[in-house]
């Protein structure tokens, strides 16, 4: 079921914010993107209250799992407009060490899961062009309830003046500048040796949430690192993973595909496979893993210290009729109160060490100054709620003087 408004009186993000209040407990997600070369693009996509998850396991194919539920009863077909096809789209990730999987490489002892999809969100597509938005849902009900949810969330606080090299407090690096460079240097004297041409070798970055809303983050982002992609994944606690917070910002498309069938065709001729068949061709190259890709992953496997996890996947929407996918760069996420990111510098025979540890702090800047933002967004929030708490007691007890 679909519902087109005039969207003249919000915008996507307060809408977003809105909808997430209103669901906790539920996964969500937001995507914006731009194609030409523009900072905005035409659509804003929002999803929330998932109907269901599903987790794609450490040592199987996540590819194959995913073909195979396309190609299921009940299945997304490929029909009507943009919000109803996103409506009965997979929306998710795929963690960067799917490669490993798919290369044959021994996966890390601590990795669980390589990606996670929800499916049968409701959707609101923002068009810019038309002043619209179209509301797609299972019902006639979700699709009001949606309606009437995105313009009555709780007042949005405005964020901080953005500041483009702060750092968040308390901010770490398991990988230190000095580390990292001895890590470079062996992968030099292995591209020397000519196991690899190029190697990517990532190091992570982390920071105490301290009660910052990682939606804040993605705001941040959006203004600081405007790129190709913005995405925002917030997957709920289930009984089978714990709940996870994506804010990202790339450049990098893997996969576009829009599709619908052609005149005369039946929704049911459009290969289930194409979208997944495309997504794991556009996997094992770019910018995240080096060249040849076996060799250079491999090498990139022995010298970092664990899992890249969201860093240089996959991150995205995808269907029956077509798919938008980006490779997960710029990319903050949640782990055991902490925020972390990671980035990486591609390591070529005449690479200086010092000079790459310095580039990944660089590549950082955008993200890390995103999460100083959303930090400082609750130390205000903090803030104004002690002052209204004090003005609060003084009136109470100047009317108890007065009475």
């Amino acid at each position: 079921m679909t519902r087109t408004l005039p969207a003249d009186h919000i915008t996507p993000v307060r809408a977003y914010a809105a909808l997430r209040a209103q669901s906790p407990g539920r996964s969500s997600f937001m995507f914006e993107s731009a194609v030409s070369g523009d900072r905005w693009g035409r659509h804003a996509i929002l999803g929330y209250r998932a109907r269901s998850e599903t987790l794609l396991p450490s040592g199987h194919d996540p590819f194959a799992t995913l073909a195979e539920e396309l190609g299921q009863p009940g299945a997304p077909d490929a029909s009507g407009d943009l919000a109803a096809r996103i409506c009965q789209s997979w929306v998710g990730f795929l963690s960067y060490d799917t490669v490993h999987q798919l290369m044959g490489i021994e996966p890390w002892p601590e990795e669980t899961y390589l990606g996670r999809v929800m499916k049968e969100a409701t959707v609101v597509v923002f068009d810019s062009a038309a002043q619209t938005m179209t509301i797609a849902g299972r019902s006639q009900g979700a699709v009001n309830r949606c309606a009437w949810e995105l313009a009555h969330g709780p007042e949005q606080q405005s964020l901080p003046a953005l500041d483009p090299d702060a750092v968040p407090e308390h901010l770490e690096t398991p990988v230190t500048d000095e580390d990292y460079a001895a890590k470079v240097a062996a992968a030099r004297e292995r591209i020397a040796a000519g196991e690899a041409q190029e190697v990517v070798l990532a190091r992570r970055f982390r920071a105490p949430l301290r009660g910052a809303d990682p939606f804040d983050v993605y705001r941040a982002l959006r203004l600081l690192a405007p790129s190709t992609h913005h995405y925002f994944l917030d997957f709920a606690e289930s009984p089978f993973a714990p709940g996870l917070t994506i804010a990202g910002a790339s450049g990098e498309t893997l996969v576009r595909i829009e599709r619908e069938p052609s005149a005369g065709q039946r929704v049911a001729d459009v290969s289930h496979a194409s979208p997944v068949a495309a997504l794991r061709a556009a996997f094992s190259g770019g910018s995240a893993i080096g060249a040849p890709a076996a060799r250079a992953s491999a090498i990139s496997r022995a010298l970092e210290v664990g899992p890249r996890w969201v860093y240089g996947g996959a991150i995205g929407y995808f269907g029956l009729e077509g798919a938008e996918i980006a490779r997960a760069l710029g990319a903050v996420w949640i782990d055991s109160g902490y925020f972390e990111l990671m980035t990486g510098a591609r390591v070529g025979d005449g690479s200086e060490p010092r000079a790459e540890a310095a580039r990944t702090r660089r590549d950082a800047r955008g993200p890390l100054s995103a999460i100083r933002a959303a930090q400082d967004a609750r130390k205000a929030h903090d803030l104004a709620e002690e002052k209204r708490a004090a003005a609060e007691k003084a009136a109470e007890d100047g009317a108890v003087r007065d009475a």
